[in-house]
C-alpha cells in the first residue's frame, strides 16, 4: 500500500483477525498480488531498533508466504505482548496469520 488513505480503508473496511502479539488487518485488493502494510507503534515498542525489530520480522514472513495469499491488502500492527515475545513465538504467530488469510 502506498497512499495513506488506502491504509486507512483497510483498517476501517478489512476483516479482522488478532492474538496475543499481531493485530491484522485483511481486505481484497484490486491487483493481482497481496500487499502488507506495518503500523508498529512508539508507545508499544518504544526505541526504533526494537520496531525496526518487528518490522523486519513482519516483511520476511509476509516475503516468504505472500505467493500462497490472495490479492489481498493486510495491515499488521504489533501487540505489547509481542515485545517480550521470542523470534519464533513471533513468527508461529505471523505464520498462523497467513494460513488464515489462505482460507
Amino acid at each position: 500500500m502506498h497512499q495513506p488513505a488506502e491504509f486507512r480503508d483497510v483498517k476501517r473496511r478489512g476483516k479482522k483477525l488478532s492474538d496475543a502479539f499481531f493485530s491484522l488487518s485483511v481486505l481484497a485488493n484490486h491487483e493481482t498480488h497481496a500487499r502488507l502494510g506495518l503500523s508498529i507503534a512508539t508507545r508499544t515498542f518504544g526505541t526504533a531498533v526494537a520496531r525496526n525489530r518487528i518490522k523486519r520480522l513482519a516483511r520476511e514472513s509476509f516475503r516468504l508466504n505472500q505467493h500462497s495469499l490472495p490479492p489481498v491488502d493486510v495491515t499488521v500492527s504489533a501487540r505489547e505482548a509481542a515485545r517480550a515475545a521470542s523470534l519464533r513465538e513471533l513468527r508461529l504467530s505471523l505464520d498462523e496469520h497467513w494460513k488464515s488469510i489462505q482460507k
